[in-house]
């Protein structure tokens, strides 16, 4: 179970993605805070390329975005959200999102997060850093010693989302480990001319792999819900052509660029 922490326990260590000034939640530190609602809610994720992504997620991701493996070794899950430049396809000019486009759990986590303790429990980290923690709070974080309702539902979210990371991990591990993965490109072809450019290099799963396993592991992974994880990995490929159209949609100029996310 998740519970705040004071600092003289457990000091945070290390750095998260979209988290600029990460610290463990706790009364002493932060019963001052809480939050404000924001007319701009997803300003903060305007400027990037890839979401992490849990397996879990990937059967509904995989109708918006290219879903992709970081590396080859180490790998994680990531939805590609944005091509060519440091643009968030997803999000428009009033820090909304798509409201017809599934929005990442990671996403929605934020300003909170879980960080791993001792065993298996798990300490609630906040991002200072954001703009909807105030000290003039509409939605404090506690009351007293305890989380709010509204922010322990919130806690709860990331809690649901941390439990699919141990099956994200296996599933990666597994991708690994059978070497199914390898680096591809994302290709298109410009109006009017006869030659494709690459506008993305990014790792995935090799079919022509996966066709070469033997019956036995393909139903071990069929048995372990891996299989339908990967087909959903390659159907969500097919969006890269959508992420051109949509950055045409958005005015933004065509141009070449190797994703390494």
């Amino acid at each position: 179970m998740s519970q705040p922490h004071s600092p003289a326990e457990q000091e945070f260590e290390g750095s998260m993605f979209l988290y600029t000034q990460p610290q463990l939640l706790s009364v002493e530190e932060h019963g001052h805070l809480g939050l404000n609602a924001s007319d701009r809610p997803y300003d903060f994720v305007r400027a990037i390329r890839v979401v992490p992504l849990a397996a879990a997620e990937i059967s509904t991701a995989q109708k918006f975005y290219p879903v992709i493996f970081s590396d080859l070794k180490e790998p994680t899950l990531l939805a590609v959200v944005g091509v060519v430049d440091d643009r968030n396809l997803f999000v428009d000019d009033n820090g909304n999102w798509d409201s017809t486009a599934y929005v990442p759990s990671y996403v929605r986590c934020h300003p909170f997060a879980l960080a791993g303790s001792s065993g298996d429990q798990f300490a609630v980290v906040i991002d200072r850093a954001a703009s909807v923690i105030s000290e003039n709070p509409d939605q404090p974080f506690f009351d007293g010693q305890t989380l709010t309702a509204p922010i322990q539902a919130r806690v709860d979210f990331c809690a649901q989302f941390s439990a699919h990371r141990k099956a994200t991990e296996a599933f990666c591990n597994r991708m690994v480990e059978l070497d199914l993965l390898s680096g591809q490109q994302a290709t298109f072809t410009p109006v009017g001319e006869g030659e494709e450019r690459s506008i993305a290099s990014y790792v995935a799963v090799d079919f022509d792999k996966l066709r070469k396993l033997d019956a036995t592991t393909v139903e071990k992974l069929f048995q372990d819900g891996m299989l339908p994880v990967i087909y959903a990995h390659r159907f969500s490929l097919e969006n890269w052509s959508r992420l051109l159209e949509r950055r045409q949609l958005l005015g933004l100029a065509e141009g070449t660029d190797n994703l390494t996310a």
